[in-house]
C-alpha cells in the first residue's frame, strides 16, 4: 500500500480509519487535499475560493451538475435571456460586493423583479381577494427586531432564551401590539410551512435588518444581465478539477483529532474516488439523511434530529393561459390575515420572457417533481377559469423544477429552551467538521459573512 502523506504529521494510513475507507474504495484515485467541502452552494462556494485564496488546497462534492445550490437560472433558448427562479438579488454590503469582484462579476445596482400589476387571489378556488394590500412594516416592528441583535446573522441566543421569542407569531403581535404588521409579515416570500405557526425568534431571524434595507432602501445588487448563476460558473472555471459534480459521498470517517483527518469515498460520473483532508466543511443541508454516510455519533445525531421542516420547490412554466399583464399571489379568501393556504403553489411572477413565469411552491412535507407540478398544473387550470382574459384552453408547459427543501428548518420551543442552538454552535469543528449551511441564516449574503467568520477558525485546524 502506497503510503500517501499531506504535510508534516498527516498520513493517509496514519490510523484505522483511513483502513476502513480504502475498504470501500480500494484501489481507486486518491484526492489528498487540505479541506473538503460538501455541498457547492453558496456556502461551499465561498468557503472553496476563499480557502484557495489562503494558500489551501481544497475539493469540492457537489451532487448537482452546476455549483450555486439556491441559484437557479434558466436560459431561454430562443433569446439566451436569463430567468432566475431561486434566488432573485443579493444584498448590497461589502462581503457580496467582494465576492463579484473576487469572481470577476460587475456588481450593478438593481431593484426588486418587476410583478408587473399585482392579483391577490385564492388559488383553492380562483376567487379573487379584494381590497387586498400589504403595507410597509412599521417602525413598531423595526424597534423589536433592533432588541435581538443576535438574530441579524445567526441565531446565537443568551441562556435563557428570552421567552417571548419562544412566542407564535400570532401570539407575540398580540402581546406586543404589532398586529398591524400581520399583513406584512405573512406575505414574505420563500418561507416554507405555515407562519401562523412560526415562532417569533424565527420571524426576526428571517425579517432582519438586511432584509428591510433591501425592501426599505434598495440595497440590492445583481450582475449587469441579471444572470446570478454567473458567479458560479465563474468560481467552477477558476476550482476546475477541484469540484466533483454529479458526485456523492458514499461514506466516510472523521477522526476526533485533528491529526485524525477527515477520510471520505465519493462516486463520480467517473467512479469512485478517495479524499483525505484534514478538515471537512460541511455546506450541503444539515439534516440527518445528508450527515449519515459519514456515521454521525449520538450527539450529531441527537442534535440535528430536533430540526424539523423547509420544504420549498421552483420552477418556471410557459403557455400560461393567462393574462401576462399581471403577476399572481395566493391570499387565502378566509384565513387569518389573508395568509395562503399550505401546500400549494405562493404566487406565479412573470419573467422578461413574454408567457414565461416563475413559481414558487410551499408544503407541509417532501414532494416529488411530478406531485409539485401536478398540483401547479391544476392551479393554473383553475386560474385559467376565474380569471378575466384567460385562455382555458391553453396547456402549462413546464420548464424548469428545483426542490429547495430543505429551507430554513426550524425547531419547538421546548428543544429551543433546552439550549438546541447552543449545542448546534459547539458542533463547530467537532469531529473536524465544520457547517457553514443555511440552519442559522437564509439570504446568501448572511451565509456569506457567516462563512466567512469560520474561516480562520477552519484554516487554523488544517494547520494542527
Amino acid at each position: 500500500m502506497k503510503l500517501i502523506t499531506i504535510g508534516s504529521s498527516f498520513s493517509l494510513v496514519a490510523s484505522a480509519l483511513a483502513i476502513d475507507v480504502r475498504a470501500g474504495c480500494r484501489g481507486t484515485e486518491v484526492i489528498a487535499r487540505d479541506i473538503a467541502v460538501i455541498g457547492g452552494g453558496a456556502t461551499g462556494t465561498y468557503a472553496a475560493i476563499n480557502l484557495k485564496d489562503q494558500g489551501k488546497s481544497v475539493v469540492v462534492v457537489e451532487q448537482r451538475g452546476s455549483l450555486g445550490g439556491h441559484t437557479s437560472t434558466y436560459h431561454d433558448p430562443a433569446t439566451g435571456t436569463p430567468i432566475n427562479y431561486g434566488v432573485q438579488l443579493h444584498h448590497d454590503d461589502q462581503i457580496a460586493r467582494d465576492f463579484y469582484s473576487r469572481l470577476n462579476v460587475t456588481a450593478s445596482q438593481a431593484s426588486f423583479p418587476d410583478t408587473r400589476i399585482p392579483l391577490y387571489i385564492d388559488f383553492t378556488d380562483g376567487s379573487p381577494v379584494l381590497n387586498y394590500s400589504i403595507p410597509p412594516l412599521s417602525d413598531d416592528y423595526i424597534q423589536a427586531l433592533h432588541k435581538y441583535p443576535y438574530l441579524e446573522n445567526g441565531i446565537e441566543l443568551p441562556d435563557p432564551v428570552p421567552e417571548e421569542l419562544l412566542l407564535t407569531w400570532p401570539e407575540y403581535m398580540e402581546r406586543f401590539n404589532l398586529t398591524g404588521d400581520a399583513f406584512a409579515t405573512y406575505s414574505m416570500p420563500a418561507v416554507p410551512g405555515d407562519l401562523t405557526k412560526y415562532l417569533a425568534l424565527y420571524v426576526f431571524n428571517y425579517l432582519n435588518s438586511g432584509m428591510l434595507e433591501e425592501e426599505r432602501e434598495g440595497k440590492i445588487i445583481m450582475n449587469a444581465d441579471g444572470d446570478l448563476a454567473e458567479l458560479y460558473r465563474n468560481a467552477l472555471a477558476e476550482l476546475g478539477s477541484d469540484v466533483l459534480l454529479n458526485s456523492v459521498v458514499l461514506h466516510g470517517q472523521r477522526g476526533s483529532k485533528p491529526a485524525d483527518g477527515v477520510k471520505l469515498c465519493v462516486l463520480t460520473p467517473k467512479g469512485r474516488k478517495q479524499i483525505v483532508a484534514k478538515q471537512l466543511v460541511f455546506a450541503a443541508p444539515a439534516e440527518l439523511e445528508n450527515l449519515e454516510p459519514l456515521s454521525p455519533d449520538e450527539r450529531e445525531k441527537n442534535i440535528m434530529s430536533e430540526f424539523k421542516g423547509g420544504f420549498y420547490f421552483t420552477g418556471i412554466v410557459t403557455n400560461f393561459g393567462l393574462p401576462t399583464n399581471y403577476s399572481y399571489t395566493n391570499r387565502g379568501q378566509n384565513t387569518e390575515s389573508h395568509i395562503a393556504s399550505v401546500p400549494g403553489v405562493a404566487m406565479f411572477n412573470p419573467t422578461n420572457v413574454e408567457g414565461t413565469y416563475y413559481y414558487w411552491y410551499n408544503s407541509l412535507s417532501d414532494m416529488t417533481r411530478g406531485q409539485v407540478e401536478a398540483d401547479t398544473r391544476n392551479t393554473i387550470k383553475r386560474l385559467q377559469r376565474t380569471v378575466a382574459g384567460a385562455d382555458v384552453s391553453a396547456e402549462p408547459k413546464f420548464l424548469e423544477y428545483k426542490s429547495h427543501s430543505p429551507l430554513h428548518r426550524t425547531a419547538s420551543a421546548d428543544v429551543i429552551r433546552k439550549g438546541i442552538y447552543r449545542d448546534v454552535y459547539s458542533l463547530q469543528g467537532y469531529r473536524n467538521t465544520w457547517y457553514t449551511g443555511s440552519l442559522l441564516v437564509v439570504g446568501s449574503s448572511q451565509l456569506w459573512n457567516l462563512t466567512s467568520q469560520l474561516l480562520p477558525r477552519i484554516i487554523a485546524a488544517s494547520e494542527q
